[in-house]
């Protein structure tokens, strides 16, 4: 073809079409010839179509079926026998539209695309590709449908009408995959209306990579014009039963509905990975991370189906990551994911160097659900408390101002072996290690002797694992448990520290006024500490420990009516768990106490050794005499131990006060101050009241 002439023909044509009416076009059929031939058309119809949008289109203007209309002077109703021809140009790829997302045809814009023009204006020969047909795909699928609707919103159409122009521009576009696969999963096509809508919700929010919500209102609302159908799926929803929620596309939180993973999967295809969060094969940092940032995700003051949703949520990060050990033990302890959920933000605080506090329950619970947690908390008796894995930590004046911590338990738990980074640790104030025992030379009647040394004996590390391992065999508690009892200041407390020290133990002293506070519940909580640290500091010994409560009166004594007061709730609570871990126990404790008649029943059938510490004999505070003050003569030694009935704790005051005396004078002192020194050890003129030590 001779350059231009392709030109030539369309301005020869367009000066006979335009404004022409459609009719008596004389000598238009030769050019209509010339450019259907040139381009590869099927009829003249399609070579005048592209006449008009050219001409036009020089002009730079795009072209619908009204602007053609007006530019051929013609009528709609002459330009809509155009229509098939219009459309088979734009199914080839000779002309685009703007507009592509308009749902009705005759207001698509078009120009030719630039390919074809260019052809044209250069008289080159029409070859179309691939690249000049139109890539229509499921966002402008999806996008279409959100305009459909956005006329039922303005009440341009009725929710009939959406329905009817749905249906056929699904029809439009059958072949597309996004409509082929979201018809097999749903069959009601008010269903495919609704996920089309949310799937533009997603890609039209700039965080749509993290979420993007619908809201269920809205929503129903601008697709149906009856409130009664508007009521019917809303209730669907609610009730989970919704064909989406059934086909797995959606999942309804609360004041929204929300596109669940299979749904991302159908609307992103192959590109679905890159919105779809992998929560597979993480770490347990990472997991309870990601827990924490599900909760995070959450509205402020949640619904019930956001919590619901959140359960399901945590379900599905613990199926991925079921290679996690903690998951799977945790799961066998607590049942319920909600409170496997509570321990999972609590441990994530913990890595964190955070604290999780009871007020943050809120995040997660009605108000109505919360205060029963709290309830639940305060009295020890949620399921996280009585598996032993989290106890409440109080730092201030109200309960509000409580933190959850994790257990000992919870952190080996959780923790596994970095659970020494995080670890109680148990100091040296409270531990007596067997090195920084003085040996001491103690003087005892021979049936005490006799008891101690056996008890001696059942102690030394040899003989103590056998006598573990005989009972273990034979079924019985293998723990030992000792209860020394009897006059203060017989050297019971003393006892003790000889024995750990020819024993090679350390000794784990409890601080009984330590473990006593105004707190309701706070006591109970560090008792079980206390047993939770020895049984720590048991793991990380060679040699078993000593666990020591001396002076033990206070909380081995008689439990009281509980309809006294609430300290005798606390006190016999505290008793219960001291019985209850003494029946568990696979250590050592010793108890000393000075009142052994106050003693519990209970207390006393769960100790093995039950040693008593009478007074003195003569003989033996004849001997603590020399003991103490080496310059003593026999005769003095035993006038004294005839003349005061001491026991060792009184004759040891006495003797730090000679050392005082003799340091102040400067020289020995006499028998007769002595003698008034003892007399001064006695306070009251009956003598009964003595001080010294257990």
């Amino acid at each position: 073809m001779e350059k231009n002439t392709l030109i030539r023909y369309f301005r020869q044509a367009a000066s006979i079409l335009k404004d022409s009416k459609l009719r008596d076009l004389k000598g238009l059929e030769p050019n209509l010839d010339e450019i259907r031939k040139a381009m590869s058309l099927r009829t003249n119809d399609e070579a005048t179509v592209l006449v008009g949008i050219m001409d036009r289109q020089c002009s730079n203007e795009s072209s619908d079926m009204s602007d053609l209309a007006e530019y051929f002077d013609c009528t709609s109703l002459d330009i809509m026998e155009y229509v098939p021809s219009a459309k088979w140009l734009q199914e080839k790829g000779y002309i685009k539209a703007e507009n592509i997302t308009e749902f009705n045809f005759t207001k698509m814009k078009f120009k030719l695309s630039s390919n074809v023009f260019n052809s044209v204006i250069e008289g080159r020969n029409v070859v179309l590709g691939d690249y000049d047909k139109i890539k229509f795909d499921q966002f402008d699928f999806f996008k279409t449908i959100h305009n459909i609707k956005e006329e039922r919103y303005n009440n341009r159409i009725d929710t009939p009408t959406l329905i009817s122009q749905t249906l056929a521009f699904e029809e439009m576009h059958k072949d597309l995959r996004y409509v082929i696969n979201l018809k097999a999963l749903v069959h009601e096509v008010e269903a495919r209306i609704i996920f089309c809508e949310m799937c533009y919700d997603f890609q039209d929010n700039k965080d749509g990579d993290i979420g993007g919500y619908s809201g269920i209102n809205e929503t129903l609302n601008d697709i149906y014009d009856r409130r009664m159908e508007f009521a019917r799926v809303k209730r669907e929803f609610i009730q989970g039963v919704h064909a989406l929620q059934i086909a797995g596309l959606a999942e309804y939180r609360g004041i929204n509905i929300v596109i669940t993973d299979k749904g991302l999967e159908l609307m992103y295809e192959e590109n679905a990975s890159v919105y779809i969060k992998n929560r597979s094969g993480l770490d347990r940092f990472t997991f309870v991370q990601e827990i924490h940032q599900i909760v995070k995700d959450l509205p402020g003051s949640p619904s019930r189906s956001d919590i619901i949703g959140l359960r399901k949520d945590v379900i599905k990060i613990e199926e991925k990551n079921e290679q996690l050990d903690f998951i799977d033990e945790l799961s066998s302890n607590v049942d319920d994911v909600y409170d496997r959920t509570i321990f999972y933000l609590i441990c994530y605080e913990l890595i964190n160097s955070e604290e999780y506090w009871l007020r943050q329950l809120s995040d997660i619970s009605e108000k109505k659900d919360e205060m029963v947690l709290r309830r639940q908390f305060k009295s020890c008796s949620h399921e996280l408390q009585r598996t032993g894995l989290v106890e409440l930590s109080t730092k201030g004046g109200l309960f509000d101002n409580t933190s959850l911590v994790l257990t000992d338990k919870g952190k080996k738990l959780y923790l596994e072996e970095d659970v020494d980074l995080f670890e109680t640790v148990v100091t040296d104030k409270n531990i007596i290690t067997c090195d920084k025992i003085t040996e001491k030379k103690l003087f005892f009647s021979d049936e005490l002797e006799r008891q101690l040394n056996t008890l001696k004996f059942s102690l030394t590390q040899g003989n103590y694992e056998a006598l573990r391992e005989r009972l273990e065999k034979e079924k019985l508690p293998k723990g030992i448990a000792v209860l020394l009892y009897g006059y203060p200041g017989t050297g019971k407390t003393e006892s003790v520290k000889q024995l750990a020290r020819l024993t090679g133990r350390s000794i784990m002293h409890v601080d009984i006024s330590a473990t006593k506070t105004c707190w309701f519940g706070e006591s109970e909580k560090l008792i079980k500490k206390v047993f939770d640290n020895y049984r720590t500091a048991c793991e990380r010994s060679k040699v078993t420990p000593i666990l020591l409560f001396n002076e033990a009166d206070g909380i081995f004594a008689k439990r009281k009516d509980t309809n006294f007061s609430s300290v005798s709730q606390t006190e016999n609570a505290i008793q219960n768990i001291i019985l209850e871990e003494m029946e568990n126990l696979d250590g050592i404790l010793i108890a000393t106490t000075n009142l052994a008649d106050n003693l519990d029943k209970a207390f006393e059938r769960r100790f093995l050794f039950k040693i008593k510490y009478d007074k003195p004999t003569v003989e033996a505070k004849k001997n603590i005499w020399l003991s103490k003050l080496p310059t003593l003569d026999d005769n003095t030694a035993d006038k004294l131990a005839t003349m005061f009935d001491f026991s060792g704790g009184e004759i040891d005051n006495i003797s730090r006060k000679v050392v005082m005396e003799e340091l102040i004078k400067g020289e020995k002192i006499s028998n007769d101050t002595l003698i008034t020194l003892c007399k001064e050890e006695k306070m009251g003129s009956n003598g009964n009241r003595k001080i010294g030590y257990c």
